[in-house]
């Protein structure tokens, strides 16, 4: 295959990776925040994201791996806490059992650095807040993979497009939703 068709291929995942961003923050925001909108919105957010994540892992092995192991770390760390997440969680499983997925123990050591992105509480050493804001745990865990090729690129790709999306859509959404 030459680079010009893998990037082809790699635009419409990465695209629905944003996606995929957006809608799991917007979804966490409306049920962690006190927003104008009703916090039943939360689960088709949810089903959105679950749909959107669940093709991402059928569709591509990197995709899998890293969106596995951020669902593991996510479980491990208690962030799945609401019934946005819990739908979303649902529909991800659901397609991931309907269609399966090629496992790997490399879920495991993503989940490792997931988790540690989410324990900022829990962590009693000094580390700086924008470790944890931006997630950095979990980028330099999966460009570490992508260096040593137990992972492809596509996952580190993804991993941005996605935390990007979600970053991005953490400080825009509360004054987007609240002027509607």
């Amino acid at each position: 295959m030459t680079i010009a068709f893998e990037v082809v291929q790699l635009i419409p995942l990465l695209i629905l990776g944003c996606m995929a961003g957006l809608f799991m923050k917007l979804a966490d925001d409306i049920s962690d925040k006190i927003l104008r909108l009703n916090r039943r919105f939360a689960v088709p957010l949810g089903i959105a994201y679950g749909l959107l994540m669940g093709y991402l892992m059928i569709a591509d092995v990197d995709a899998s791996v890293l969106f596995g192991g951020i669902i593991i770390g996510c479980l491990v760390s208690g962030k799945i806490d609401s019934t946005g997440h819990y739908i979303g969680l649902a529909t991800i499983l659901a397609i991931v059992f309907s269609y399966g997925i090629k496992f790997s123990h490399i879920i495991f050591i993503i989940a490792a650095f997931a988790a540690l992105d989410e324990m900022k509480e829990m962590i009693h050493i000094s580390i700086p807040n924008f470790v944890f804001e931006y997630r950095l745990f979990l980028k330099i865990g999966v460009l570490l993979l992508v260096v040593f090729d137990f992972m492809g690129l596509n996952g580190l790709l993804l991993l941005f497009a996605f935390d990007f999306v979600y970053i991005m859509t953490g400080r825009l959404d509360s004054r987007l939703i609240h002027e509607i």
